[in-house]
């Protein structure tokens, strides 16, 4: 008989999708709240935290989430990467609606433990935004931002493709893969992330954003940025990343050239 595991993936991708928000939205809270660090002679707050502990915390972030929840779903956690499974490894569409909800929800409770997590700091200092990404200041226009993202998740589809394929491409031994995950998002993070905020993932700025307007955060919607930047650029760019790694890449793998051309002379036979 056969067994519906259906709910199962949504569970999957839901606790995944939390614990990635957990842990990202975390170090973002330690990094502006620096709890451990006020009031200690030289140490000011935040001092020892900077862009590249929120980099370090999000790869871990996504390493863990992906360990987690990999094999049960492959550990999507991210609408463009589901997106991308339906464009060009057949996923069913209505699947993937399943896992969108279940990773926006995910990402909802996340954003609600650590909010509760560092109530104190909400309490004592007010509301500061740890929950959602935005323009790092006004050089950066919203179509530069859009292509950012864009790049950002064509580089983290593309990576991710290379990664798991370990048929063809090198791909990393034993159960090394979601390690090699958070690095692709820490690479991105260091080198792509600074105009946005590096979302790369819709369910990621969604979900929270979303608990951030319901605890009082009147900006959360306001203009088109919130659905332009970390919504369609995401959601344009992981696709694209799937679609280059498998015309760009896979075709001249050795062993999938070798494939290719023994396939070729049995149809000639």
């Amino acid at each position: 008989m056969k067994r519906d595991t259906l709910m199962q993936e949504l569970w999957a991708e839901f606790f995944g999708t939390a614990i990635l928000i957990i842990f990202g939205c975390g170090v973002v809270a330690n990094v502006i709240f620096a709890p451990r660090l006020n009031g200690f002679g030289i140490f000011k707050t935040g001092a020892g935290y900077d862009w590249n502990t929120i980099n370090v915390g999000w790869a871990f972030a996504v390493t863990m989430a992906v360990y987690v929840a990999g094999g049960i779903t492959g550990a999507h956690l991210n609408p463009a990467v589901t997106l991308a499974a339906v464009l060009r490894r057949g996923m069913n569409f209505g699947k993937a609606i399943g896992y969108w909800i279940a990773q926006v929800l995910g990402a909802f409770v996340g954003a609600f433990i650590i909010h509760k997590i560092y109530l104190g700091n909400f309490i004592k200092d007010g509301y500061m935004n740890i929950f959602y990404t935005g323009a790092a200041n006004d050089a950066y226009s919203i179509g530069n931002s859009i292509f950012a993202e864009i790049a950002g998740t064509f580089f983290l589809v593309l990576f991710i493709y290379a990664i798991v394929d370990s048929v063809y491409n090198l791909g990393p031994g034993a159960n090394l893969w979601p390690l090699l995950v958070g690095f692709a998002v820490y690479s991105i993070g260091l080198s792509l992330g600074g105009p946005t905020g590096y979302a790369i993932n819709p369910a990621r700025d969604f979900g929270p954003r979303l608990f951030a307007a319901m605890i009082g955060d009147q900006g959360a919607f306001s203009g088109s940025y919130w659905l332009l930047v970390p919504i369609v650029g995401p959601l344009i760019g992981g696709p694209l990343g799937a679609y280059a790694y498998d015309y760009l890449v896979s075709p001249f793998l050795p062993k999938k050239m070798e494939e290719s051309l023994k396939a070729d002379k049995s149809m000639k036979a």
